[in-house]
């Protein structure tokens, strides 16, 4: 259970008050937020072993750190952005928070280190995002219930076979013993038969 609960929350991290987490540090994650709420996305691991990160929308850089400082955000007045954890934290959504956001990390030169896409979709209410949990369960629920379901066939394919060894020993022994009990019902009870004898009549020798 607390599996299906873990996944739930790594998939859409819907949490109460119309706040939602989601892990951005894979490329092309969706995230999820309910328009006018607050949305936490994780962009990396810690911010500041990173030198220089931008987070662009469309040709547009939002949010830019460098040298372990916020230098742009155009979002400040309802974003939050923690560097110890490199979590960005948008309130307020509107549906132009929409879109397609690039997370690209720098070195010290100016040289690109990597480059990563993340997709935000803002919805009118939560039930979006409630479908998304329940499918998401379901698909858990399935993939448990086929690997138990796998077992018990395993287990009922197994336990036949060794009833049937079983069986075939008990069989055999009932067998033996009725063979014993007849050969000495034999031995004790000896069948005799008998034959018909016939005797003539002697003549009867009168006396002189």
């Amino acid at each position: 259970m607390e599996a299906v609960v873990g996944l739930m929350l790594m998939i859409l991290g819907v949490s109460h008050g119309g706040e939602t987490y989601c892990d951005g540090r894979q490329n092309g994650t969706q995230c999820y937020g309910a328009l006018g709420g607050t949305v936490v996305i994780r962009l990396m691991d810690n911010a500041l072993e990173i030198f220089r990160y931008d987070v662009k929308r469309g040709s547009s850089v939002i949010f830019r750190w460098r040298n372990k400082t916020v230098v742009t955000n155009e979002i400040k007045d309802r974003s939050v952005f923690s560097p110890s954890d490199g979590t960005f934290r948008i309130n307020d959504l509107s549906r132009n928070d929409s879109g397609q956001y690039d997370l690209i990390i720098f070195n010290s030169n100016g040289t690109k280190l990597s480059e990563q896409t993340l997709q935000l979709f803002i919805e009118a209410d939560n039930l979006p995002l409630i479908a998304g949990v329940l499918s998401a369960l379901v698909i858990v629920l399935v993939v448990v219930l086929s690997v138990i379901w796998a077992l018990k066939k395993k287990q009922r394919n197994n336990k036949p076979k060794e009833e049937r060894n079983d069986q075939e020993l008990t069989y055999a022994d009932v067998s033996i013993v009725q063979q014993q009990r007849k050969q000495t019902e034999q031995r004790t009870n000896p069948e005799v038969e008998y034959d018909q004898v016939k005797f003539s009549a002697r003549p009867q020798q009168t006396e002189t």
